[in-house]
């Protein structure tokens, strides 16, 4: 993992480049390279975490064995040495995987983006075209943000750099006011920052003379979709696919010449895939677990993770707690390293988290992000696939036997809350407060947020709504800009793009079975792990957000409101926000408060960033 930035454009100072890498130091602490032409108006600049090839041979930015080409390089190729196998009249001088992109790129072109597996985000000169290449991972694990300014093209891993090179920073008004009427994010190329983009999934750009001049789509998961309904796979033996697939993930996420560790809830994705390291890593090295938690013990996970780890002989574990009288220092840290809104203390507790890994020695930490969306395991799914079955008139003992499970009221708010509109909280109760926020800002900016959906299965758009568009876009970005900013690369086995692949072949029947969620995943680890974690529900409501905001965080967020930058901007009401507030406080059994962390959160960015 790394920090890329450069232009593309005429009268690059260096001074400029310098500043865009040192705003990204910290994704790179191990070394920094800078290449400028100003003859072909090009400038690249790159800040290095070794991982694979810690030797100077792999120090960027790199240049291809006959000079012509360039690549700044940000993630990993984790099937590099297989693809070194298909190049063996490469003439390799390193033995990581960047000189790799460089080989498949002169052999196969742009098309090199389709023969990789990883999570990946670079820039490639060609000195011959003076074009610029530009790419991203299929899923969108690793960032890539782009603009042009005066004539010329720049990209960066973090909107800070864009911002050090003399990008103006401002507002963009259209996405805020969707993030704070509808709940949405990252949903789309566009950022808050008005003018700054990011490279989306699945894509590449090529870039001229400071311009861009062709994008493409080269893993589109809608036709991907699109593809399976029409010609579905007749699937044998579904759960062995399932664990060779992520057997092949996690052999390859494995590969490194430094500490790695393991972010462990004990909820069932972690505990999986704890699992298949455990039964794969089969040397003497320690794998490190950490664990984040809170100063309150009715949301400390702690017991889930210990029985979890307790199972594998190569765990150290690690605990970190984060305390209410930390929430604002943290939370102003956090926003800078995030650079956009984020999801609180969920994402918050993670910077005391990844600060015990890197006080740990580790550089390379797993997790099991993306098992939710992959096989059904958020509460609404359940709606979806029940409206599903209701549409199509059949199964109405299943209907029954739900309809009990959840109790009339759930299931009737379940199935009205399906994909056909926006994700919901998990309990299907709405999560925003459309109603503080300014009705002038509102008219004047709002636009709904609809998607191209590929299927008439409420259930697979809801998937495909929260892989590409909602959850995982977002908790990806949050989860980057932590790891990062202590140096830490992280990866994510459950988005290998052939599980992702694999799972939306997988018949809806295949998610649920006798109430339970992710049916096939606990079907698979049945015998890998205990009946307590193997047959838990999912546990939805993890952090102690709600009680802390009414408690002991409620006089501070008091004087936060009546002082709201966002209301004097007009963006927000403050008198509706005190009375808003006022009501949460008095309801005990208030669903959730993800809409106060909205203004809290838009304040400090609006401090932090001063955007125009």
């Amino acid at each position: 993992m790394c920090g890329i930035c450069g232009i593309i454009g005429n009268h690059i100072e260096r001074a400029t480049v310098e500043r865009m890498v040192a705003a990204q130091y910290h994704r790179g602490p191990d070394g920094s390279g800078i290449y400028i032409d100003n003859t072909l108006g090009v400038g690249l600049g790159h800040t290095r975490l070794r991982i694979l090839d810690l030797t100077d041979d792999a120090r960027q930015p790199m240049w291809s064995n006959d000079r012509r080409y360039a690549i700044v390089f940000n993630g990993e190729i984790f099937n590099y040495l297989e693809l070194k196998k298909e190049l063996p009249d490469y003439d390799f001088r390193s033995s990581g995987d960047t000189e790799v992109i460089l080989a498949a790129y002169k052999r196969w072109g742009k098309d090199c983006v389709s023969k990789f597996v990883g999570i990946f985000a670079f820039a490639l000169w060609d000195c011959v075209t003076r074009e610029l290449f530009c790419a991203r991972d299929h899923i969108g694990v690793k960032p890539f943000y782009y603009t042009t300014l005066g004539g010329a093209f720049m990209f960066a891993s973090e909107i800070k750099a864009l911002l050090e090179a003399g990008v103006p920073a401002k507002v963009n008004e259209e996405i805020l006011c969707s993030y704070l009427c509808e709940g949405v994010y990252d949903h789309n190329e566009e950022t808050f920052f008005d003018s700054i983009w990011a490279l989306e999934p699945g894509s590449w750009l090529t870039v001229k003379e400071g311009n861009i001049v062709q994008r493409t789509v080269y893993w589109d998961l809608a036709s991907i979709v699109r593809r399976l309904v029409e010609e579905p796979v007749v699937m044998v033996e579904p759960e062995e696919k399932l664990n060779s697939l992520l057997d092949e993930a996690v052999r390859l996420q494995l590969r490194g010449e430094v500490p790695m560790g393991i972010h462990l809830t004990g909820g069932l994705d972690s505990s999986s895939l704890l699992s298949r390291i455990t039964d794969i890593k089969n040397d003497s090295n320690l794998l490190f677990a950490f664990t984040g938690a809170y100063d309150d013990p009715q949301y400390d996970e702690v017991q889930f993770a210990l029985s979890a780890a307790s199972g594998s002989p190569i765990i150290k574990h690690c605990t970190t707690r984060l305390r209410s009288d930390e929430f604002w220092e943290i939370a102003s840290s956090v926003q800078h390293a995030q650079e956009q809104p984020f999801g609180g203390l969920a994402t918050m507790v993670y910077w005391k988290m990844e600060q015990e890994v890197k006080a740990s020695g580790i550089k390379v930490i797993l997790e099991g992000q993306g098992g939710d969306e992959l096989f059904g395991g958020y509460a609404y799914y359940l709606g979806d696939y029940l409206a599903d079955l209701q549409a199509k008139g059949s199964n109405s003992e299943e209907l029954s036997i739900y309809r009990n499970c959840c109790g009339e009221a759930l299931f009737e708010r379940l199935l009205a809350n399906t994909s056909t509109g926006l994700p919901v909280h998990q309990d299907g109760t709405t999560h925003l407060a459309p109603e503080c926020v300014d009705p002038t800002f509102r008219s004047t900016r709002f636009k709904k947020t609809s998607f191209v959906l590929p299927s008439t299965s409420r259930l697979t758009n809801a998937r495909f709504r929260d892989i590409r568009h909602t959850k995982l876009p977002r908790v990806l970005r949050f989860n980057d800009r932590m790891s990062m900013a202590f140096g830490i690369e992280l990866r994510v086995p459950f988005l290998d793009w052939r599980l992702v692949e694999f799972s939306f072949a997988l018949s809806p029947a295949s998610f649920f079975e006798a109430g339970l969620s992710k049916a096939i995943l606990r079907r698979a680890m049945a015998g890998n792990l205990p009946e307590a974690i193997c047959l838990a529900p999912k546990r939805s409501v993890v952090t102690p957000q709600r009680e802390w905001f009414a408690g002991p965080l409620k006089a501070e967020i008091i004087n936060r409101i009546k002082h709201s930058e966002a209301g004097l901007r007009g963006y927000l009401n403050t008198r509706q926000m005190l009375k808003r507030f006022e009501e949460f406080c008095q309801k005990e059994d208030s669903s959730n408060s993800f809409f106060i962390w909205q203004w809290l959160n838009l304040d400090l960015w609006l401090s932090t960033f001063s955007p125009t």
